[in-house]
């Protein structure tokens, strides 16, 4: 038995369970704190003047897990966020609105450009009687928008695969194509921001799962996570086609209070296991405990007070030991840079 070649797999298993899920330039620690700087820089330390919104606090006594009280508390996430909701179409049905769009596309692909049906895979799982049905119910803008991007999407990957004379480069462009083509729209992802605006409608759309509602902390990660998106893309304050984009967009919601929130939520709890399918988030638990503590310790240096305002319970308990381990080390190198600068200056 290789013993440690089982102990890299079990390595990497862990670092693609708890890290980051996307490469973060100059590594997790020094990124966050560059970040921080990005974020306090475009938006002041006023998002960090408010305590940490804390679950058992911000989550209604009254909760009943209906689409009416989920609605409800993504509208007090925007509150909380001040970022104006009376533009944002919250809904509940991401997993069929993302099924019309592509089911739409195919529709489209098979009316518009009937060369690349014999080799496009792309299946519609719903009639245009079912489209049209569930765009009659109030999603049409939605639709609309995720049918075009299905669409040019699918033109190019097929067009791609009929143009392409390299056999080891056509295999290699159809494997990702049966990947695509195999996995249902959307698949993987719990939430997504659409600019609606780009298919010449009003305002952006925040798509929830439907299983989101049953859960308020993953209502409240995933809304937060959005709006991030509904700032920093909508109003085009940040490329989105960065690498990081995504887990600067976590980090905008750990920035405005929501930390506890992502960090809990960023490993599926599964009853007498930890799934080892991501929940919620990019900066995975690793990062989001480590953004959770970075954003502590900026707050105690603004206002001095308890480094973790009462949020120990607060915290799932892995969370709570990174959190409190990356606190201690930010702790220790400000006091060795304290005493080197003193030293310097005598």
């Amino acid at each position: 038995m290789n013993l440690i070649g089982a102990w890299r797999r079990r390595q990497h298993e862990r670092e693609l369970l708890y890290g980051p899920k996307v490469l973060l330039p100059g590594g997790p620690e020094q990124w966050i704190e560059d970040s921080l700087d990005w974020l306090i820089g475009r938006f002041g330390v006023e998002p960090m003047r408010r305590r940490p919104a804390l679950p058992s606090a911000f989550v209604p006594a009254r909760y009943d897990g209906s689409e009416r009280a989920a609605r409800q508390l993504c509208l007090r996430v925007c509150a909380w966020m001040e970022v104006p909701d009376d533009r944002i179409r919250f809904s509940f049905r991401m997993e069929d609105v993302r099924a019309a769009g592509r089911s739409a596309a195919v529709h489209r692909l098979q009316a518009e450009r009937p060369e690349l049906i014999g080799i496009s895979g792309l299946q519609a799982t719903m009639t245009p009687a079912e489209v049209e049905a569930l765009a009659a119910a109030g999603y049409a803008p939605e639709i609309a928008v995720l049918a075009e991007r299905e669409l040019a999407a699918e033109v190019r990957r097929s067009t791609a695969l009929r143009d392409e004379t390299d056999p080891e480069r056509r295999a290699e462009l159809y494997e990702r194509a049966v990947a695509v083509w195999s996995a249902p729209a959307g698949s993987g992802s719990r939430a997504a921001w659409l600019d609606l605006r780009t298919g010449g409608h009003e305002g952006t759309a925040v798509m929830l799962s439907a299983t989101t509602p049953a859960d308020p902390a993953a209502v409240i990660a995933a809304t937060a996570h959005e709006l991030g998106h509904e700032v920093l893309w909508g109003y085009h304050l940040m490329d989105r086609s960065r690498p990081d984009a995504e887990a600067v967009t976590d980090l905008f919601a750990v920035f405005h209070g929501f930390g506890i929130f992502l960090a809990n939520q960023a490993v599926e709890r599964v009853p007498g296991r930890r799934s080892m399918r991501q929940s919620l988030g990019y900066l995975g638990e690793r990062g989001a405990s480590d953004a959770l503590a970075a954003y502590c310790f900026r707050r105690h240096l603004l206002w001095p007070e308890s480094l973790l305002p009462v949020m120990p319970t607060e915290l799932d308990r892995t969370v709570r030991i990174r959190t409190f381990a990356r606190l201690a080390a930010l702790v220790k190198r400000a006091e060795i840079d304290s005493i080197q600068e003193g030293a310097r200056l005598t």
